[in-house]
């Protein structure tokens, strides 16, 4: 067999190991929300962003630290952009691929300062029923992506302090 015929097949190899790496990536890339659940967020995020123009409640970014003891308004500093603006720019996504959002019991999975939020089935009911509640929990992430852990990360606040916090000073 010549060096040629030994090429071509690592050559196949490695161009269908791109391929599948490429599909693999497409298929679990995030995808836009729609319909009813577009409409929950936005509705959501519209009175999340009145609450955030409240001095009171823009005082979270300063209650919170990120892991490395940086203030949440430090790293919003970082986009130039005011916390109302912020939440506009911070993409809500189709959760429905995301393990948390499987359990049932979870509406919005957000990573720490990760600038996307994740939104689970379970949402749209909140806003429906509990839109003060829906308001309160899009503010708890959107402190998730500016940086915000939580508990068992060493130091963090737990889920329900977060919101406590949240439902404390955006009244």
């Amino acid at each position: 067999m010549s060096k040629k015929g030994r090429r071509a097949p690592g050559r196949a190899a490695v161009a269908s190991a791109i391929l599948l790496a490429a599909t693999s990536a497409s298929a679990a890339a995030p995808r836009k929300l729609t319909g009813w659940d577009a409409r929950a967020v936005e509705t959501a995020r519209t009175g999340a962003v009145k609450r955030l123009e409240q001095d009171d409640c823009r005082k979270l970014l300063t209650d919170f630290t990120d892991a490395q003891g940086r203030t949440l308004q430090r790293n919003l500093d970082e986009w130039t952009a005011s916390p109302a603006e912020y939440v506009r720019l911070v993409p809500f996504l189709d959760g429905s691929s995301q393990a948390p959002c499987r359990n049932g019991k979870t509406a919005l999975v957000a990573s720490p300062g990760v600038r996307r939020v994740f939104v689970c089935g379970t949402f749209a009911d909140f806003q429906l029923r509990q839109p003060g509640v829906a308001e309160s929990m899009v503010i708890h992430e959107i402190l998730h992506t500016l940086g915000l852990g939580e508990a068992p990360q060493k130091g963090a606040p737990t889920s329900i302090e977060i919101t406590q916090r949240v439902e404390a000073r955006c009244r």
